[in-house]
């Protein structure tokens, strides 16, 4: 609400129309509002997705305590996770996810070895229902990653010049058009090898377990740095002549990563590449169906019969397939260290060799980008393992042994992967809107009557920090609230009302209170309330405003730009609460320190602190009886709108249907067009003298 200077000889003649703490006060000349948009529509800029997910090994096995998180497709970098879930002993999680009005599609990443990552689900209607593993390797609204058009590289088998490496196909096929599949299920493109076997090798859950505490999604210099040292082996050492298999178990690389073999004498590794002589392709396209390629779980290939005395080593050729054939050109990493591009010696290494004592198999895992210029060093770009027969065939000395899947607290959730792997309370941390993020509320303050429609009169941002269980439940929250602008004359206060019932809360601590209106009850939750509602602040002074104590706090670009404080507030709860509780969220104004006066959302549930005889008043629709809460005017214009994302809000005395040119249009469709009208930078979108941007 904003208050303007008046002239001496008039105030008397206005003053009754200036007082704001009526249940009229004045309207800000906004008295000729047309119909902005048409009944039921709630200016929401998100959408909820109701989210049903299985994960399973490709064995059909539930993959429980897998930590599963929710992207919007436009921004999948760590710290921008829209959602965050645990599956449960089933292998299911279901969740209702709040994402960007207007996307077709979510990403979901288990980011689980084994598992399709980054996987594209279309949204129908209000639903996802997928399923990501078993023996399709993924079903239900995913959506398969084409396989990206390399064309102009080698469309077959390539000898590079002299020094380089000689790869071929195993006997008898000598180029990649007669050694790739090239069928209705299995395209030439995807460069399957039709020297596959015919029955694939069973990968279990419980194999997924063991290869997920090994060689997780993170630095493995940091989980497991014995598997670096230099006295562990990198490549295979026969001891006894064996038959030996080799097994694709997992892809964790966007790369269309090429896998070869060579062999050499035991105690005689090449000193070059040039040494290297008989470099046999194995995988072509070594990438999972659906992922770029057409390999999936178990799929096993035949090395060869080889003598004792000979080690194996392996190549992976970086995003060498072309969709045509292998562009051998492409940088090459080794088992044997000493031949990958590093400088630094503690980083040549490019591959890990590790033993499961309990499947009896060696697994090898890979790093596929150079270790010095931008590797994440996980060690898991491609993982395969080596089977023998005789079953002793291959030396286990120096190899380390597989992790078997650590789960120290025995909450089901990988140490790997639990936040908190010595806490069973405790099992991750899930940011909302997101962890690099803010939701934006943006208010106007005059309710129930109409006001200027600028909506900066209080502009916040506010976060959740939230520790979760294994269950899904919440045991901790921190609420991070910053005030941007203030464009008002009145003192508002801030409070956001949760689903959570009262008596579930042990603690609230952090509330900036200077108002004296504001009663808390024992555990910090405000007095008389059934529900958690918190109220981070309760005038606008405590946490913004100017040097010179003016109104118009970040409004007005002639006024210098003012930095606000954060305000947060901790909740610990007494029992574990549902997640799902906790994302109800309703924020709200307290207008001017008038406990009652509630700015709410569109169609949005008043405390019951809330003065109810207000609504059906002034300009607001709703029902004096309490029985209708739009939190719309008669013309269906909003008091507040909200935003999981920055919000860049109009100048003073600026409507926003003049700052932003297809908000108007946005409304009017009930939401349908223009949904990107408060992001789009693009020519048409914005008055850019009509924001604040100071």
């Amino acid at each position: 609400m904003k208050r303007f200077t008046i002239p001496m000889l008039v105030v008397l003649t206005v003053l009754t129309a200036c007082k704001k703490n009526s249940v009229n006060p004045d309207k800000d000349g906004s008295d000729n509002l047309t119909k902005i948009a048409p009944d039921g529509f709630n200016f929401a800029t998100t959408q909820n997705i109701n989210l049903s997910l299985a994960l399973k090994a490709p064995n059909g096995d539930a993959l429980r305590g897998v930590v599963v998180s929710i992207y919007s497709p436009a921004n999948t970098a760590e710290g921008a996770a829209i959602y965050k879930g645990v599956t449960d002993n089933n292998g299911n999680l279901v969740a209702q996810v709040t994402a960007p009005a207007g996307i077709k599609q979510i990403v979901i990443d288990p980011a689980y070895v084994g598992l399709m990552r980054y996987a594209k689900a279309n949204i129908n209607g209000t639903s996802v229902t997928a399923v990501i593993g078993g023996s399709a390797l993924f079903s239900g609204d995913i959506v398969a990653e084409p396989i990206a058009d390399q064309s102009g590289s080698s469309s077959g088998q390539t000898v590079l010049a002299a020094g380089g490496i000689a790869f071929a196909y195993p006997s008898p096929y000598t180029s990649t058009t007669d050694a790739v599949l090239n069928i209705t299920e299995q395209p030439l493109s995807y460069g399957v090898p039709k020297y596959l076997l015919p029955a694939n090798d069973v990968i279990s859950a419980s194999l997924l377990t063991f290869v997920n505490a090994s060689l997780p999604e993170k630095p493995l210099a940091t989980t497991h740095p014995e598997y670096l040292s230099s006295s562990a082996v990198s490549t295979l050492k026969v001891t006894a002549k064996s038959d030996v298999w080799v097994t694709f178990v997992a892809d964790g690389a966007a790369n269309l990563n090429t896998l070869a073999y060579y062999t050499y004498k035991t105690g005689t590794p090449p000193a070059s590449e040039a040494d290297i002589t008989n470099a046999t392709i194995v995988f072509p396209n070594s990438s999972a169906y659906g992922s770029g390629g057409g390999l999936k779980p178990g799929n096993k290939v035949k090395l060869g019969t080889f003598e004792a005395g000979t080690s194996i080593g392996f190549i992976l050729i970086g995003n060498a397939w072309t969709g045509k054939g292998i562009n051998t050109g492409n940088a090459k990493y080794y088992s044997d260290a000493k031949l990958n591009p590093e400088t630094k010696a503690e980083l040549k290494k490019h591959s890990v060799v590790l033993y499961d004592d309990v499947n009896k198999l060696t697994l090898i895992g890979f790093e596929d980008v150079n270790r010095e210029t931008g590797s994440d060093n996980d060690f898991n770009d491609l993982v395969f393992y080596a089977t023998s027969n005789p079953i002793t065939g291959i030396s286990k000395d120096n190899i380390p042994v597989i992790d078997k899947g650590g789960d120290t607290d025995g909450d089901g959730v990988l140490d790997a992967f639990d936040d908190y792997p010595n806490d069973a309370s405790r099992a991750y941390n899930y940011y909302y809107p997101f962890k690099d993020g803010f939701t934006n509320v943006a208010f106007e303050d005059n309710w129930p009557s109409k006001g200027d429609y600028d909506m900066n009169d209080l502009v916040v941002k506010y976060r959740l920090s939230m520790q979760l269980n294994a269950k899904n439940e919440v045991v901790f929250m921190a609420v991070d609230v910053n005030a941007l602008a203030v464009g008002a004359s009145f003192k508002n206060g801030f409070g956001i009302k949760f689903a959570i019932p009262a008596s579930d809360v042990k603690s609230v601590t952090g509330q900036k209170l200077i108002s004296n209106y504001i009663k808390l009850g024992a555990n910090g939750v405000e007095e008389g309330q059934t529900d958690l509602v918190v109220i981070p602040f309760d005038n606008t002074d405590a946490v913004l405003k100017n040097f010179d104590d003016s109104y118009f706090v970040n409004t007005k670009a002639e006024k210098n730009k003012v930095t606000p404080s954060t305000s947060t507030v901790s909740v610990t709860f007494a029992n574990p609460v549902p997640v799902a509780y906790a994302l109800y969220i309703n924020p709200f104004l307290i207008r001017n320190g008038q406990r009652g006066y509630e700015v709410h959302l569109p169609n949005s549930t008043p405390s019951k602190k809330a003065d109810l005889n207000l609504l059906g008043t002034a300009d607001d629709k709703g029902k004096k009886d309490g029985t209708k809460y739009y939190y719309l005017s008669k013309e269906n214009w909003p008091w507040a709108i909200s935003f999981n994302d920055s919000f860049t809000y109009p100048a003073e005395q600026v409507k926003i249907t003049d700052a932003y040119l297809h908000f108007a249009e946005w409304a009017g469709s009930n939401g349908t067009l223009f949904t990107d009208w408060y992001y789009n930078t693009g020519a048409g979108y914005r008055a850019l003298p009509g924001l604040y941007l100071k």
